[in-house]
């Protein structure tokens, strides 16, 4: 019997890769449900997701596997940054 877990990833897109619809891919092909906490793309120069991803184990592998084939960097984060917590206070 396969595990769900969720896992905090850093996602390090290449320029090439901005457009495509990877975490659609995820989706549909990996059966993973992501958690987008925080984003920056940029179609000129690339971008990052730092998002949460739940799924069996060996979908969680198949899909980081997928995403590092396309060039993307899959960074694993230990723990979520203060900032993605529901009581911290933005200061602006």
């Amino acid at each position: 019997m396969q595990t769900t877990k969720t896992v905090n990833l850093r996602l390090d897109y290449p320029r090439a890769q901005v457009t495509q619809p990877i975490l659609y891919h995820l989706i549909q092909e990996f059966a993973l449900i992501p958690n987008i906490r925080r984003a920056n793309i940029d179609s000129a120069s690339g971008g990052w997701i730092i998002l949460q991803l739940e799924g069996e184990t060996d979908n969680l592998k198949a899909g980081q596997e997928y995403l590092e084939s396309l060039g993307v960097r899959v960074t694993e984060q230990d723990d979520e940054p203060e900032w993605m917590h529901p009581d911290f206070d933005w200061v602006i």
